[in-house]
Order: C-alpha cells, then structure tokens, then sequence
C-alpha cells in the first residue's frame, strides 16, 4: 500500500496507526505477527529511476520538495498508486484534496511511503 502525505513529515507512525486502526482492526500484535513494515525504496522507483533526483529517501519515505524538476511526475504517480492520503496535520484526505493542494500550493514537501505485509 502507498501512503501519501502533503507536508506531513515523518509518516512512519501515522501509516501504523492507520493500518493497524484500518486493516488489522486495532489488534497492534498483528503489526508484527503479520510482519508488516515498510518498504525502502518504492517499488515504483523500478520504472521511474530517472526522476528520483535529488529527493530524500530514508529507510520508510521518500520526501520530493516542490521544487524537484520531476515534481509533477512525482505528483502524478503518487496519485496513479496513492492508496491513503495526508494532508499537513497527519488527517486521511481523500486524493481530491490531496490533488488540489499540489497544484495550488507553491512550496511543499510530499512524502511517499509503501507499506505492506512480507
């Protein structure tokens, strides 16, 4: 799954508490009992290598600044794969939302992560 944030920062613990609220009905021992984790690097990075140009990449996100000559691609691959999206105060939002601020916004962070069970 890919979980989408828009000036978020750190998702690590809010794509947790999302999957554990949303797909392991609240049962936090699934988590590991499951082995979910995240992934670190994206799986679509495999068919997009050459516009992973300065961009962080940290053993859980991915972080593209606004300012990211491939930031459009970026913004539509997250909407082409976006399972879950987060706007600024870490609240789901649907890609609509999520979509509008992208394309209204002039300086922004969106974070990428992926996140499933092994």
């Amino acid at each position: 799954m890919y979980f989408i944030g828009f000036n978020s920062g750190d998702l690590e613990d809010t794509v947790q508490d999302w999957v554990v609220e949303n797909e392991l009905d609240g049962d936090e021992d699934q988590w590991d009992e499951e082995e979910w984790g995240f992934f670190s690097e994206l799986s679509f990075k495999i068919f997009n290598e050459d516009i992973f140009d300065e961009v962080e990449e940290t053993s859980i996100q991915t972080d593209i600044k606004s300012t990211n000559k491939n930031i459009n691609k970026f913004v539509e691959l997250a909407l082409e794969n976006g399972d879950v999206y987060f706007n600024e105060k870490k609240e789901v939002i649907e890609s609509e939302e999520w979509k509008q601020k992208a394309e209204s916004s002039e300086n922004y962070t969106i974070s990428i992560c992926e996140c499933s069970t092994d």
